[in-house]
C-alpha cells in the first residue's frame, strides 16, 4: 500500500487555526485530491456545497449544465480523455436522480468519478418525499454505482473522502456515490493543527505466473493464424507501448474492439482496425477463423469476435483463446477460454516479451511472413472498398465520407467524441484512430445523449487537443441544449450532426422486422422526413454553424469549424439506412 495515485497541486499543511463548515471542508479535500472541475446543477440541498467551491484555497470551476446526467456524462468524457477523475453535484438524492443511467453508464465502461447527490430539504411538499423501500430490501437495492458512501459527521467527511477516491481507482474503475446531508455541510470544526493528506494508497500489484508466460508464449510461436484482441484495459492501464512491442515481438496481427479504438496506431503493418457490428465484417471474420486469439484487457460478450446477441459466428472447436486481463472476472464467453493470465498487465506484457529472445523473434518474422502479406492483400482490399464509399457525391451523403474528411483535416491526436448508434460502425470503419484516448464512445450501455456532454468533459481535460463529437440527429436532440454551456464558458467543442431525420440505427431494426412500419424516423403526416434545422439553432445558441448538404463543401466547412474560435457545428444531411429488400 505505498503507491500514490494523485497528488495535490498544493500539498501544504493546515497549521492555522479556522473555523470551516463542512461544505468548505470538502472542497478543499476535493482541491488537494486534485479535483480541477465539478459540473453539475445546484439545488436547494446543495448550494452551500457549490459556493463553498470559491473558498479560498479551493477555487474549483463550477459548470453548470443543462440536465442532470449531463454533468455526469461530461466527467465521464472527462475520465476517458485523460484518465483523472472529476466530479458531479447533484440537486437530488441519488435514490431519485434522473442521473440514474448515466451512472450505469460510466460503471459498464469503466469510468472513475465522485458523484455527490444533494439532500432533501426539510419543509418541502410531501411529493417529494423519498419512496418507500420494501421491507424486505437488500442493501445491493439501494446501492447506486460502484459504491455508496454516507457522510455522517463533519469530522469523517476528509476520510471518507479518501475512500471514495481509492475504491473509484482500485480494481476496475467506476463512479462512486457520496450522501453528503445538511447537516454535515453547515457544521463547523476547527482546522488547527489538521493535516490535508494527497496520498492514495493502492494495492502491491499482483505479478503473472511464469508458468502460464511461458504457456501462452509457446502456444503464440507455434500458431499458424494468431491474433490479438486489444480491449479498454489496455488504454485504462496505460500499456499501450507494451502492447505494440508484443505484436512485434510475436508479429500477431492486431484488431481492436470498440472501447480498445486507439490502444494500437491504425496505420501499423499489423493493424487489422476494429471489429465491426456484422458477423460477416472482414475483421470478425479474421478473429473466427484465427487458430490462437489473445484478448488482452477485453470484457468479452461471448467468443471474441462476436459483438451483438444475434452474431451467428462462433470459434471453431480447434481455437485457443487465452485471456489476459488485471484481474479474474467471469466472462459470458468464459465457456471459450482455454488459458487464463491474471495479473498487473504491465507486468504481464513484458514478461511475454520476455519470452522470446532475438533468435525465435527473427524466426518467426520469417516464418510469418506470408501471414503478414495476406493481411497486407486483405487490409488494400478493404481500403479500396471504402475509398468507392468516402469518394461518392451522391446525396444525401454516406455517414462515411464526412469521417474520412474529417479525418483528413483533423490533427494526429485528435480526439473524437462518438455517438450512440450504427454511427459508432460508420466510425470503426472509416476514421482510423492511432493513439490512446483519442476515440471516445459510450460501449457497455449505449445511452443516448452521452456524446454531447462527453465531448464538453474531454475537452475540458484536454483543453490544447482538437476535440470533434459526431453524433446522430436523433443522439443530439437529447442533449443539445449542453451546447450553452460551451458558448458560457468558451469551451470549444466541435459538433458534427449527422442529420437523417431519425434514429438510423433504429430504423433499420424496424425495417428488418416490419416493412411497412419504419419505427424510429423523424416524419410528417404525409410520410415526407423531418428535421429542425440545427445549424440555425446552434447559431441561436451563439455558436459558429454551417449545413452541408453536398460532398464537395465538407473539407472548406470542416476546416472552418475548426478553426473557429469557440464552440462550431456543421450539419450535414446524411442518408437513411434502409436494408434491401427480401427476395
Amino acid at each position: 500500500m505505498a503507491e500514490v495515485l494523485y497528488a495535490s497541486p498544493s500539498s501544504a499543511c493546515l497549521e492555522m487555526s479556522v473555523m470551516l463548515t463542512g461544505s468548505q471542508v470538502f472542497a478543499k479535500e476535493l482541491k488537494s485530491l486534485g479535483i480541477h472541475y465539478v459540473a453539475g446543477i445546484p439545488g436547494s440541498g446543495s448550494s452551500s456545497l457549490v459556493e463553498a467551491l470559491r473558498t479560498p484555497g479551493a477555487d474549483i470551476p463550477f459548470i453548470q449544465v443543462m440536465q442532470e446526467q449531463s454533468a455526469v456524462h461530461m466527467a465521464d468524457g472527462y475520465f476517458r480523455a485523460c484518465g483523472r477523475p472529476m466530479a458531479a453535484l447533484l440537486p437530488t438524492p441519488l435514490r431519485r436522480t434522473k442521473a440514474l443511467g448515466a451512472i450505469a453508464t460510466a460503471l459498464a465502461d469503466r469510468s472513475a468519478m465522485l458523484v455527490i447527490g444533494g439532500e432533501q430539504a426539510p419543509g418541502l411538499p410531501g411529493v417529494f418525499e423519498p419512496p418507500v423501500m420494501p421491507q424486505n430490501a437488500s442493501p445491493s437495492q439501494l446501492k447506486v454505482g460502484k459504491a455508496r458512501l454516507s457522510v455522517t459527521g463533519i469530522e469523517k467527511l476528509p476520510a471518507i473522502l479518501r475512500k471514495g477516491f481509492e475504491t473509484m481507482v482500485s480494481g476496475d474503475a467506476g463512479p462512486v456515490t457520496l450522501d453528503i446531508s445538511l447537516d454535515v455541510q453547515g457544521q463547523s470544526i476547527d482546522i488547527k493543527g489538521a493535516r490535508s493528506t494527497n496520498r492514495i494508497a493502492a494495492g502491491i500489484a499482483k505479478r503473472p505466473d511464469p508458468q502460464v508466460l511461458q504457456q501462452i508464449s509457446e502456444r503464440l510461436r507455434n500458431a499458424q493464424r494468431p491474433v490479438l484482441l486489444g480491449g479498454g484495459g489496455v488504454i485504462a492501464h496505460e500499456v499501450t507501448g507494451q502492447l505494440l512491442e508484443l505484436a512485434e515481438a510475436f508479429q500477431l496481427p492486431v484488431v481492436t474492439t470498440a472501447q480498445g479504438k486507439g490502444a494500437f496506431p491504425e496505420d501499423h503493418p499489423l493493424s487489422m482496425g476494429a471489429l465491426g457490428l456484422a458477423p460477416d465484417d472482414p475483421v470478425n471474420l479474421l478473429v473466427s477463423r484465427a487458430d490462437v486469439v489473445i484478448a488482452i484487457g477485453c470484457a468479452l460478450n461471448g467468443a471474441p469476435h462476436q459483438t451483438s446477441p444475434d452474431s451467428g459466428a462462433r470459434p471453431g472447436v480447434s481455437q485457443t483463446l487465452i485471456t489476459v486481463d488485471d484481474e479474474k472476472r467471469p466472462h459470458p464467453g468464459s465457456q471459450y477460454v482455454q488459458i487464463t493470465l491474471t495479473g498487473d498487465l504491465e507486468s504481464s506484457l513484458s514478461g511475454l516479451c520476455a519470452t522470446i529472445d532475438t533468435p525465435q523473434r527473427k524466426a518467426l518474422r520469417r516464418l510469418r511472413a506470408p501471414l503478414c502479406k495476406s493481411l497486407s492483400a486483405l487490409r488494400e482490399a478493404r481500403d479500396q472498398s471504402l475509398i468507392a464509399i468516402v469518394s461518392s457525391d451522391a446525396a444525401p451523403l454516406s455517414a462515411q465520407r464526412p469521417l474520412h474528411e474529417l479525418r483528413l483535416v483533423l490533427e494526429r491526436d485528435a480526439i473524437l467524441v462518438v455517438g450512440a448508434g450504427s454511427l459508432q460502425a460508420a466510425v470503426r470503419q472509416a476514421f482510423p484512430v492511432y493513439l490512446p484516448r483519442c476515440h471516445l464512445c459510450a460501449g457497455g450501455a449505449g445511452e443516448v445523449g452521452w456524446a454531447v456532454p462527453a465531448a464538453i468533459g474531454a475537452k475540458l481535460a484536454m483543453p490544447a487537443r482538437q476535440v470533434v463529437c459526431v453524433v446522430g440527429d436523433g443522439d443530439f436532440l437529447q442533449s443539445m441544449q449542453e451546447m450553452a454551456v460551451c458558448v458560457m464558458h468558451t469551451i470549444p467543442v466541435v459538433f458534427v450532426v449527422f442529420n437523417n431525420s431519425g434514429y438510423a440505427s433504429l430504423s433499420q431494426l424496424h425495417a428488418e422486422r416490419n416493412a411497412n412500419h419504419l419505427g424510429g424516423e423523424f416524419n410528417l403526416p404525409d410520410g415526407k422526413p423531418y428535421s429542425p434545422d440545427f445549424a440555425v439553432i446552434a447559431r441561436s445558441f451563439g455558436l459558429d454553424a454551417w449545413r452541408v448538404e453536398h460532398g464537395s463543401q465538407l473539407n472548406a466547412v470542416l476546416t472552418k469549424a475548426i478553426n473557429s474560435k469557440g464552440p462550431s457545428l456543421v450539419e450535414v444531411i446524411t442518408a437513411r439506412i434502409r436494408p434491401a429488400p427480401q427476395a
